[in-house]
């Protein structure tokens, strides 16, 4: 099974799905995340689940998430 790595469009958390899914919930802010690669900037496709989970854990050591006030503040923007 493939897998692919991306960012949330909304809050730019990093993530990881099964490649033949259609859409992606982010854990962070909620958002419905289209796979659709017109629509949603795929980061990497590989070939295993621990390979895409390394990946998004190395993504999320090298840029902080904003906090939950932070992304409030934003969206209403």
């Amino acid at each position: 099974m493939r897998y692919v790595v991306f960012l949330c469009p909304r809050c730019g958390t990093p993530r990881y799905a099964r490649e033949d899914q259609k859409t992606a919930k982010c854990f962070f802010c909620g958002f419905r995340i289209p796979l659709d690669p017109r629509k949603t900037r795929i980061l990497h496709r590989v070939g295993s689940l621990r390979v895409a989970r390394e990946i998004v854990e190395k993504y999320k050591e090298k840029r902080p998430l904003l906090s939950k006030k932070s992304l409030d503040n934003f969206i209403k923007c």
